[in-house]
């Protein structure tokens, strides 16, 4: 058993578990279905989907971005 803990196999999937729960909720609030979550358990590339995903989104929660140009000064 201790061969086992000690196991970096271990390592990540106790990692995967306890992101898991946070991505959940976190996809509910931005306005996702928060299944994708689950992606986390997709070996290698399914954190950095869920992540790509995340930070492509617009969130609902922050106001527009207004793109000020500068003048110039003469």
């Amino acid at each position: 058993m201790s061969d086992f803990i000690h196991h970096p196999a271990f390592g990540i999937a106790l990692f995967t578990v306890l992101i898991a729960w946070p991505l959940w909720r976190i996809t509910r609030r931005t306005g996702l279905d928060p299944r994708w979550a689950l992606l986390v358990f997709v070996p290698g590339i399914g954190p950095l989907l869920v992540l790509m995903v995340l930070g492509h989104k617009s969130w609902p929660t922050l106001p527009k971005r207004t793109v000020r140009l500068l003048k110039a000064r003469r």
